[in-house]
């Protein structure tokens, strides 16, 4: 089986971007995604990306969706995606963000949590009408033409808000079109779907299979069995990614020591803390806190 890429944020810019904020934030004009469909990876940074010619085929958590005109791909950090068969016309936009971008200066570290079509579990392909499609794209604009005023104070805050209102108008979107899109599920799936929330809301306070297999009422091993089969990773690689995911944006954060960030997360003490964090990202967290912040 071949190894799952990491498509880190560098890499993402130096194919895609016309315009960024460092390594945080980028947008792109009509691109082709060639570069990306021979293998399936998982990107450092959230997608919104819409289709505006073409067709192509979307694999989202071995899940297949197709996409075409006024298709919106909705991706995180934690969705395995491959794009293939796609037509020689085929051609998309989007905009691809790190949630420290997105909540640096927002207190609430889980704000994009609650936007419901970037949960792991939600539908990662919706489709637009021209309506609809009209004012993202506008949007789309406004960002690009903000981050060309390359000397404008304030060009990062200015990004960083239309972002946000651009996470609004697709919730808006999104929670319109939910009772079409939404999927017959197989029990598989459901059970995955259910494993998601959960980890979503708990990872903090729980990081073994056991808890959660007990809370949904199946065996440890049926659990990540299943979680295995429907997303890839096994349901303890989901929990590790949560926690690591949060301790990430909190490392950024230099108002917080890392023994402050080992409590927030429920670790025991610092010691163990920096154990687990560098067993999963191969850094210490001061190590992180470096690299991150350059």
């Amino acid at each position: 089986m071949k190894k799952i890429a990491q498509l880190s944020f560098p890499k993402f810019v130096d194919l895609y971007a016309d315009k960024s904020v460092g390594t945080d934030f980028f947008i792109t004009e009509e691109k082709q995604l060639l570069e990306l469909s021979e293998y399936p990876y998982r990107s450092e940074g959230y997608i919104i990306g819409i289709c505006t010619r073409g067709t192509a085929k979307v694999e989202v958590n071995l899940q297949i969706y197709d996409a075409r005109t006024d298709a919106m791909l909705l991706a995180t950090p934690f969705h395995v995606l491959r794009i293939y068969d796609a037509s020689p016309d085929f051609l998309c936009r989007f905009v691809v963000f790190t949630k420290a971008f997105l909540t640096e200066h927002n207190t609430n570290s889980h704000f994009i949590e609650s936007f419901s079509y970037f949960n792991t579990s939600s539908t990662p392909v919706i489709y637009l009408n021209d309506k609809s499609a009209e004012p993202l794209l506008e949007l789309y604009d406004l960002i690009r033409k903000t981050l060309q005023r390359e000397d404008h104070p304030y060009r990062t805050e200015i990004s960083r808000n239309l972002l946000t209102i651009l996470l609004y108008e697709v919730a808006a979107d999104y929670e319109q079109q939910h009772v079409i899109i939404k999927n017959k599920l197989t029990r598989k799936q459901e059970l995955n779907n259910l494993f998601q929330d959960l980890v979503f809301s708990r990872y903090k306070e729980h990081r073994n299979v056991q808890y959660y297999a007990e809370a949904l009422f199946v065996s440890p091993k049926h659990l990540t069995e299943t979680i295995k089969e429907v997303t890839g990773k096994t349901a303890g690689e989901w929990i590790d990614d949560a926690v690591v995911l949060e301790a990430k944006v909190l490392l950024r954060n230099h108002d917080f020591s890392v023994a402050q960030i080992a409590e927030e997360i429920n670790f025991p003490d610092q010691s163990s803390f920096g154990k687990y964090f560098k067993k999963q990202t191969g850094l210490s967290p001061s190590e992180y806190r470096v690299k991150a912040n350059g």
